[in-house]
């Protein structure tokens, strides 16, 4: 499938929203959707598409928002993108549609803080277990020594 009829297959889809498509330069396709719809999304890609692998799940402290963008591959790259509020930012899991999600999310959580919500298991996947600091991938991060220098 390419971008146009991905669009159009999740626009069918999920009747009430607006999204939008950007087509990347490299074979890669990023759709945008609002949060509450990522589950029914990726359940109509898996049941009624091609679409099926899920590379990876990555994430970006952005301006005012955190940004989590689902990779999958089909042929080409397909990316969902979803924008979530900076301040205690959340999301449904999706790992009972897609199981190997659990290690991507769990990741997520340590390195942006973000819950997702209905996760079995969020435990500690990188951070040693006595970690104090923020999500290290937050923008406000700072090592310990840094802390010290700032506030001293």
């Amino acid at each position: 499938m390419n971008v146009s009829q991905i669009l159009a297959f999740l626009q069918e889809t999920l009747p009430s929203e607006r999204l939008e498509a950007q087509e990347m330069p490299i074979n890669e396709q990023v759709i945008s959707l609002p949060p509450q719809t990522l589950r029914p999304a990726v359940q109509a890609l898996l049941e009624q598409s091609d679409v099926y692998h899920l590379s990876t799940i990555t994430g970006q402290d952005m301006d005012g928002q955190i940004e989590l963008l689902y990779h999958f591959w089909h042929g080409g790259g397909l990316t969902l993108r979803i924008s979530l509020p900076r301040q205690e930012p959340s999301i449904d899991t999706i790992i009972d549609l897609i199981p190997g999600a659990a290690f991507y999310e769990r990741e997520i959580v340590e390195m942006l803080g973000v819950s997702f919500l209905g996760h079995p298991d969020p435990q500690p996947l990188l951070l040693p277990e006595d970690w104090e600091g923020s999500p290290p991938l937050r923008r406000e991060f700072a090592l310990p020594e840094e802390r010290e220098e700032e506030e001293g």
